[in-house]
């Protein structure tokens, strides 16, 4: 389960900039498929990794709302045009944006999982629901949906829609931001410390990693499932982290410097939380029409 600092800025760039998120990367509809295991509930200490950043991007919840909405004002679309667009089924959404950003953490899914992605049936059922539409439209319900030039079609007047009146902004810039501070985190004194002592503690185990994340990233996780190896490093690696509080100072340490910046670029922050607020706006006004 390589951690990854990237953030749900990068959503935000795709759903309030390029306002794709028609996509079943968004895990829009559906139910857990029929053969994939649900993954472990998130335990206390992954729903209380909340950072400051997190206020001005989109989670889960929003995005699922975000898809449906501007499915929607396609199918609207659609009908005006003749044509009939199957919609995507309404669901619930979770979000923890944070769950392995500082790599693996919780004991359930290192026994069952390693280092291994956990599984993720709403997303599996979302894109098969999303492939058998697609595989089901004619050329003329392609064309009328999409535009014969990829450029035109409902699903751009549905995007241009959930985009009025929201003031461009450019969210990649944030996602620079949370990456930044990511990267400085890891390097501040206190993590660093945090990382020997957890060093220290996975050494008395038998494992030899500098840090977190090399063990994290280790090149031996490829396998289709988790070995006997991995398995045994990931929970004395989640065993450590607890013993040296590595997650607590690593995330305080971030934060800290996650408020620095908002507090330096306190306007721009501000556009931001307008751009999000309309764009929200917009979605609410639309995903029960």
């Amino acid at each position: 389960m390589p951690a990854r600092p990237a953030t749900a800025a990068a959503v935000a760039t795709v759903c309030l900039v390029a306002a794709g998120c028609s996509g079943g990367g968004a895990d829009p509809a559906g139910s857990p498929g029929r053969h994939t295991p649900r993954p472990p509930a998130p335990t206390r200490e992954v729903r209380n990794l909340v950072l400051p950043l997190d206020a001005y991007t989109l989670d889960g919840p929003q995005v699922a709302r975000i898809v449906v909405a501007q499915d929607r004002l396609i199918g609207s679309c659609m009908a005006r045009r003749g044509f009939h667009w199957p919609r995507l089924p309404d669901r619930g959404a979770e979000s923890w944006p944070n769950r392995g950003r500082y790599g693996l953490i919780e004991p359930e899914p290192a026994k069952r999982y390693g280092y291994h992605p956990l599984p993720d049936p709403r997303s599996e059922a979302a894109e098969a629901w999303i492939t058998r539409r697609e595989g089901g439209l004619t050329p003329k319900e392609r064309a009328a949906a999409y535009g014969k030039d990829g450029t035109s079609g409902c699903e751009k007047r549905a995007e241009r829609e959930l985009l009025r009146n929201v003031p461009k902004v450019d969210f990649g810039r944030l996602d620079r931001i949370a990456e930044g501070a990511y990267e400085r985190s890891r390097r501040h004194p206190d993590v660093t410390k945090a990382f020997a002592r957890w060093s220290a503690c996975m050494r008395a185990k038998g494992f030899r990693y500098p840090d977190p994340m090399t063990a994290n990233n280790d090149p031996r996780w490829k396998g289709e499932s988790p070995s006997g190896t991995e398995i045994a490093t990931a929970r004395s690696d989640v065993a450590c982290k607890h013993r040296t509080s590595v997650v607590r100072i690593w995330w305080r340490t971030e934060a800290e410097l996650q408020k620095r910046q908002i507090r330096r670029h306190a306007t721009w922050f501000a556009r931001i939380r307008v751009a999000r607020a309309r764009y929200l706006a917009n979605v609410d006004a639309h995903d029960n029409a």
